[in-house]
């Protein structure tokens, strides 16, 4: 922890710990403030979460929400802490015969470029029903009425990733066109609450106690039982003002511990690759490493799984994802899955056939390959099945050991890599033939190349 030592005093730190769950026995629910105000909720939830959501508001949270926001709604691959982020609401359709406007669009990309790079298009629904016609008529509109530096207009065609996300009560029924992703309000709430709990005293008071009376009205709509409180949260905000010592000595070391996971995780991000490389061979074997500037999206794939269609510089892929992020070296697993891009334009977007391709690789692994896929998946032993998910199609969980996390992460990437890449040649057999049956379906030709089967090991 460089040159500073800390001076813990035990005492004060045990008895702020007695004090702070002594809040949490007795502490009761209260309603949240949206419940007595007026005005439809729907409004209400698309003014605030525009507000948290937006960077450039003066919350104190920055980007961290609209990151969570994002991977929640399944929007995982963006950078927004290194790009421009705009945020509008009730945004219309570009077309002076059309009055439909759209509640909340999400646009980023690089500052001062002419266009955006990437939007989300977000409907939220709280106790209405979806109109009708409404979202085809979304995703068939080619441009919106949107303010991003000299221009006030945004083309469809112009984004290298349009993504469209239905937000609904549980309960309610799910879009009618399937171009949108629907999402439950209580997902949502769970995800911020989540996050929120672990830096309570991290940001502004102010600002935490409306963020929290959000989730919790969240949590009210989806029926759930909401832990936050603001009489708890004001008495909880008291005792740091009386222990801010201990919390400051505690936080400098959760910081340190932080910059700790960081290095360790930029350093596997770093290094995975060649460990891989000593035990397979993996040049000129018809495999690729899948690197990525993100510990997220690290993987490996067969080259024959990552196609390009039409020049784009979006391609086609099925990899299988080897994370090293430090929220994985925390839980001490590797989850390692199998999955397609779920919101590239080439992956989400209709061409020849009847369905993106996205759809139709999930259709077929949900239909005549279901069974053998599943009776290969059994016998690894996997603990995540959702053939019917593009994003995370199945999954196994490798555990790390704590004591030596480099090590063991190293030692578990290499055995799943060898469990699934070298010793299952028929599940790579079926899932090959799902992606070469889907990419015909929809391109109306096959995939470039030809399918090099298992990863060979060295001897």
């Amino acid at each position: 922890m460089g040159e500073d030592i800390l001076e813990l005093d035990t005492e004060r730190i045990e008895d702020f710990i007695d004090r702070y769950l002594e809040l949490d026995r007795r502490a009761q629910q209260p309603y949240g403030v949206f419940s007595f105000l007026s005005g439809r909720r729907e409004k209400k939830y698309q003014q605030t979460l525009k507000y948290f959501l937006d960077p450039h508001k003066p919350h104190g949270f920055g980007d961290t929400f609209l990151e969570v926001f994002l991977e929640v709604v399944d929007v995982p691959e963006l950078n927004v802490a290194a790009q421009y982020v705009e945020i509008e609401e009730e945004v219309h359709i570009a077309d002076e015969s059309s009055d439909s406007r759209i509640d909340l669009v999400i646009c980023g990309g690089q500052a001062l470029d002419d266009h955006p790079d990437w939007a989300v298009f977000l409907e939220l629904k709280v106790g209405a029903d979806e109109n009708e016609n409404q979202t085809p008529t979304y995703t068939a509109a080619d441009s919106w009425q949107f303010t991003w530096f000299d221009t006030t207009e945004i083309n469809v065609d112009e984004l290298d990733e349009a993504t469209y996300v239905y937000v609904k009560k549980a309960v309610a029924e799910p879009p009618e066109d399937d171009e949108f992703d629907a999402v439950d309000w209580a997902a949502i709430a769970k995800t911020f609450e989540h996050r929120l709990q672990g830096s309570l005293f991290q940001y502004p008071n102010r600002s935490v106690i409306q963020f929290t009376d959000f989730i919790q009205s969240l949590q009210e709509t989806e029926n759930m039982d909401s832990p936050f409180k603001e009489d708890e949260l004001t008495e909880r905000l008291k005792l740091y003002f009386e222990y801010d010592d201990v919390i400051q000595q505690v936080e400098q070391a959760h910081r340190q511990f932080e910059n700790d996971f960081d290095d360790v995780s930029k350093y596997l991000t770093a290094q995975w690759a060649d460990k891989i490389r000593d035990r397979f061979r993996v040049t000129g074997s018809g495999w690729k490493i899948r690197s990525n500037d993100s510990p997220k999206w690290q993987g490996l794939m067969p080259e024959y799984w990552d196609q390009d269609p039409f020049g784009w510089d979006s391609t086609i892929a099925l990899y299988f994802r080897i994370p090293s992020t430090t929220e994985q070296l925390r839980n001490q697993e590797l989850s390692f899955r199998l999955r397609l891009p779920p919101q590239r334009k080439v992956h989400k977007q209709t061409f020849e056939g009847d369905g993106s391709f996205n759809a139709v690789f999930t259709e077929k692994c949900t239909g005549e390959y279901e069974d053998e896929i599943r009776g290969e998946l059994e016998k690894l032993d996997v603990d995540e099945i959702n053939l019917e998910r593009a994003s995370s199609l199945f999954t196994k969980n490798y555990d790390l050991d704590p004591e030596n996390l480099v090590s063991s992460y190293f030692v578990q990437v290499t055995t799943a890599v060898d469990e699934f890449c070298s010793e299952s040649p028929q599940l790579l057999t079926l899932m090959n033939s799902v992606f070469e049956e889907s990419y015909e379906d929809v391109f109306g030709e096959p995939p470039a190349g030809e399918f090099s089967g298992s990863l060979s090991k060295r001897e």
